[in-house]
């Protein structure tokens, strides 16, 4: 259930991380949109959407993140200490106290690192910090649409994490 919470937001992390294009233009004729053959409601809202995540990657590529800070920031949003699922599905973390120690051990280490790394930088963490938010700008169905559609058509990609959670051995 984290990794489907959370699924988004290491999306965006990792295309600000590996300097992936989002040009729109790009975006929507890779993806096989056009107005020819998507509602005109729906295509402004994607390129809505396709602003809001250039938006969000160029203020990380602006930061300059480095590898470490990245791999904190992922730990930080897949460990989130307050779940967006329904109550029912809370009530099924079996340890929770442990999910959010994982949360308090990511976010002081990358503090630390911080600190250590970027001593002349003292709001660099903050920054970092305030950021995560704008993550979750870009919502679901437009990232499914534009970058997953063609490979595996209407299937979410929660559903498509959870059985593939559920068929491994683990």
């Amino acid at each position: 259930m984290l990794l489907e919470d959370a699924w988004r937001e290491l999306f965006v992390l990792g295309i600000a991380q590996w300097a992936i294009p989002v040009d729109a233009n790009t975006l929507l004729a890779v993806s096989g949109m056009n107005g020819d053959n998507t509602d005109s409601q729906k295509l402004n809202k994607i390129i809505s959407e396709i602003q809001a995540l250039q938006e969000v990657v160029a203020r990380f590529r602006q930061l300059r993140l480095d590898a470490t800070e990245f791999a904190c920031l992922k730990c930080i949003v897949t460990f989130k200490a307050v779940p967006t699922h329904s109550g029912s599905e809370l009530r099924s973390f079996r340890n929770a106290a442990a999910i959010a120690a994982l949360q308090d051990e990511a976010q002081l280490t990358l503090n630390s690192y911080i600190h250590t790394r970027y001593p002349t930088q003292p709001c660099r963490f903050g920054k970092l910090l305030l950021l995560l938010p704008a993550l979750r700008s870009i919502s679901p169905s437009t990232i499914e649409e534009v970058f997953f559609k063609k490979t595996i058509g209407n299937v979410p990609i929660t559903r498509l994490l959870s059985d593939m959670y559920k068929s491994s051995d683990i």
